[in-house]
């Protein structure tokens, strides 16, 4: 206990004892102290996220004793000593223990924690009682104090959760381990979070504990560039494992990360849906599926919002992976087969190590693209693209959720941003792609320069475009069409003009074209 006062001491990484601030603190005071601090030292250095760590709290010697102790000694030097029998230790020592607790001989409530009777929320409460909102106080305490800061929207990353965490910060999976199990579990954890609802979520990629290999890292990273949060990260003291340690893991993070920003403007649409309604943006297939019991058990595939399904490599030594095709229109994404239709039910598909990871888009949906770049800051001024999948009904729809990236405010729809919705179809003789918009802010788009359209079974009519009802030219020698795949390709620099699109409720692109 810190000298004259009542502050419980423990101690983690900083150089001496550590306390751990109230953040339930009803009067506001912690949460205040804290926000003053993030400004001093914003002050200092600017910064514009935060990592919370060891926040359930973790403590790293709670009861050690000395080697040679004796009954009734102390812990020693100036560690954590919580009583654990006697009226002072029923709550250390309860009846009934945890799970944890049973398993572990030797161990009590307090073990690598807090002694269970210390007090929070300005002394009225038990620690036992509010031990598991400590990570949730925290990550509300730092997602006020960040925006407090910076004067902009900032991540959050904290360890340990609760329920609503997801509307303060994001989580990583915690400390796992370079085994190949834990690549496997990480796609289970990743889809439980967004149960949970906490969709910013991913895995040290390449495992934080113990020396990692080439081709678990190389795998590790083909699927970790689809989770929300994607990090790799590992222990101090343990070979370095940053991509660029192996050439091939290199390339397949490369190919992997420009996938991911390629398309990062329709994740972040699906983290908008989320914001708005508690939608989940890794989701397991029986999500979509709900009446295939084949999908009730895989856990080895996952699905971006509805559109996207991946389905990864999580095995070594293997060059294939059989992934599950539900009952519905599916195109692959893969360079060598890109927008072939896959067959229904269980497939086995290509998984290099050279390759993208097997990405599929099912039909019926439209999904806004932008150019990869080196950051997201210039990723944003690339013109933005559309991929739209034809489903067996023809018809496809999607959205596109747009805003200036740092803008802060309580309530996400009265955020200045642009809401764009985008529908298709076709019959025999006509295509119409209608483009909506509600909420123009005052930012400058990039134009829609790409649409592409797969399942496109027509030969178009290039000098047969019209926007709005006025001719539109269409850079035939960019543009192309595979009869073979049924790829439409429609390639124009300027082809649409996005920010004059926005002014009406309503766009209309148009085009005729021959049935095959």
């Amino acid at each position: 206990m810190a000298k004259d006062t009542k502050i419980m001491l423990g101690n983690v990484w900083p150089e001496r004892n550590t306390a751990f601030p109230d953040f339930l603190d009803p009067t506001n005071i912690t949460n205040n102290w804290w926000t003053a601090e993030f400004a001093r030292f914003h002050n200092t250095l600017g910064f514009d996220g935060i990592w919370i760590d060891m926040n359930e709290p973790s403590n790293f010697d709670t009861n050690v004793y000395s080697s040679n102790r004796i009954d009734g000694e102390a812990p020693t030097g100036d560690k954590l000593a919580c009583p654990i029998s006697g009226a002072d230790g029923k709550l250390d020592n309860p009846p009934y223990p945890t799970q944890a607790v049973y398993l572990h001989m030797g161990e009590y409530l307090c073990s690598k924690t807090l002694c269970m009777n210390g007090k929070t929320t300005r002394g009225t409460q038990d620690f036992y009682n509010t031990k598991n909102l400590y990570g949730w106080s925290e990550a509300r305490a730092t997602s006020a104090a960040l925006s407090a800061a910076t004067g902009k929207r900032g991540a959050v990353i904290s360890r340990s959760t609760f329920i609503s965490s997801g509307r303060y910060a994001g989580h990583w999976l915690g400390d796992n381990t370079a085994r190949w199990e834990d690549l496997q579990t990480s796609v289970i954890g990743a889809m439980e979070f967004n149960l949970f609802g906490i969709p910013y979520v991913g895995s040290d990629i390449c495992g934080f504990n113990g020396k990692t290999t080439e081709e678990l890292c190389l795998r590790w990273h083909q699927m970790g560039a689809f989770h929300s949060f994607s990090r790799n990260h590992n222990t101090q003291g343990d070979p370095a494992q940053d991509p660029a340690v192996w050439p091939s893991v290199a390339l397949a993070a490369k190919i992997a990360l420009m996938f991911r920003y390629q398309y990062l403007p329709y994740l972040y649409s699906l983290h908008y849906r989320a914001s708005l309604f508690g939608a989940t943006v890794i989701r397991p297939l029986f999500f979509e599926f709900p009446t295939d019991s084949e999908t009730f058990t895989i856990d080895r595939q996952f699905l971006w919002g509805s559109a996207l399904m991946i389905a990864p490599a999580l095995d070594p030594g293997v060059t294939t992976v059989r992934a599950y095709f539900p009952s519905d229109r599916w195109y692959s994404l893969q360079n060598e087969t890109y927008g072939q239709q896959m067959p229904v039910g269980f497939n086995t598909v290509p998984a290099l190590t050279t390759a993208l990871t097997p990405v599929f888009v099912r039909g019926g949906y439209i999904l806004p693209r932008q150019g990869p770049a080196t950051t997201t800051t210039a990723a944003r001024k690339n013109p933005f693209e559309i991929l739209i999948t034809v489903a067996g009904n023809g018809g496809s729809t999607g959205e596109l959720y747009y805003d200036d990236g740092e803008s802060l405010s309580d309530d996400i729809l009265s955020n200045p941003h642009f809401y764009f919705n985008f529908s298709y179809a076709a019959t025999d003789g006509q295509a119409t792609v209608n483009i909506g918009c509600s909420s123009p802010m005052e930012l400058t788009l990039p134009t829609l320069d790409v649409i592409e359209i797969f399942g496109y079974a027509y030969t178009p009519d290039y000098t047969s475009f019209y926007w709005n009802g006025n001719k539109l030219n269409v850079n035939v020698q960019t543009s192309s069409y595979n009869a073979l795949r049924r790829i439409l390709t429609l390639r124009t620099v300027g082809l649409i003009d996005l920010n004059v699109a926005a002014q009406r409720t309503n766009n209309v692109l148009t085009w005729t074209h021959k049935k095959n």
